[in-house]
């Protein structure tokens, strides 16, 4: 059986990685004007805030088996300042797909320059979030960036 933590763990890489792709994609496809790779850009920001909402929403569980389990090794101190910071991620992948999800039917070259930088602004904050995630299990990114 498959616990609310594994889940979480499974799925909580999808964000970043999903937040990154659409960014460049964005990017390269404004700068080039090139409309296939803007559509697949925005198609692939909505797919990111669909990722951020499932690994927001599998964390609370995932923080209650962790607290509960007194894992050696696991810093439980860590959860409620990643907890707080997946808010601003989920926030910013959902603003994000949510203009790249409109922009898919009002193409405006200005609304799509504007998911380009909302875009790298997701990728900033869900990378914060990542951080503070890996410090509940991994001591060696305790020290960087304390916060």
């Amino acid at each position: 059986m498959i616990q609310a933590d594994h889940l979480h763990l499974a799925i909580n890489h999808s964000p970043l990685y999903a937040e990154t792709f659409a960014f460049f994609l964005l990017l390269i496809g404004t700068i080039r004007r090139n409309r296939t790779l803007v559509t697949t850009g925005l198609v692939v920001a909505v797919v990111a805030g669909l990722c951020g909402a499932a690994a927001y929403w599998t964390g609370d569980e995932a923080a209650d088996v962790i607290q509960k389990a007194n894992i050696p090794g696991v810093d439980t101190q860590a959860i409620g300042l990643h907890e707080l910071a997946a808010k601003f991620g989920l926030a910013a992948t959902a603003i994000t797909g949510a203009a790249a999800f409109a922009a898919l039917w009002w193409r405006r070259r200005w609304l799509e320059i504007v998911i380009v930088i909302l875009s790298l602004w997701s990728v900033s904050v869900i990378v914060r979030v990542a951080l503070l995630g890996g410090r509940i299990h991994h001591p060696e990114v305790r020290d960087v960036i304390r916060g």
